[in-house]
């Protein structure tokens, strides 16, 4: 059985790259996904702008030449990802810090404040996902461990 789901892309122009957000159940959610994420990163764009491709595709321009959002339907086989992490215990956190010598100024998901978690997981939308990163103070992510 597949179903129609809705992923969000962070489009680079300029190196013609495209990154995965996360994906959703509809349409109106992928957009608060990239609300969001420019939440979590301070952004407070004045000149957003929604494009309809010929594909179907929603193009979301916020004023920055060489970037946008594209968020296109697919089928996927089985269900999206489940948005909540699985939180894993402070031994296990500790165990990953030492490991990987994560700075003090550098958090795992689990460390970080609530309204930070609850934005990440609006913003990415796969718990397994979240679980992969590092973040700073104010829940953005760092980089992959």
């Amino acid at each position: 059985m597949t179903k129609k789901v809705y992923t969000n892309y962070w489009v680079n122009k300029y190196n013609d790259s495209k990154k995965e957000h996360g994906s959703y159940n509809s349409e109106e959610e992928a957009i608060v996904g990239i609300e969001a994420w420019w939440e979590l990163h301070k952004d407070n764009y004045q000149n957003v702008e929604h494009h309809r491709t010929n594909t179907g595709a929603l193009e979301i321009t916020y004023g920055e030449d060489n970037y946008y959002y594209r968020i296109e339907s697919r089928e996927i086989s089985g269900d999206i990802p489940d948005a909540r992490p699985k939180k894993r215990p402070a031994g296990e956190i500790e165990r990953i810090r030492a490991q990987h010598n994560i700075d003090d100024e550098l958090f795992l998901f689990e460390e970080l404040a609530e309204p930070y978690q609850d934005r990440l997981i609006i913003a990415m939308h796969d718990g397994q996902k979240l679980l992969q990163y590092i973040f700073d103070e104010k829940g953005r992510p760092v980089k992959k461990y």
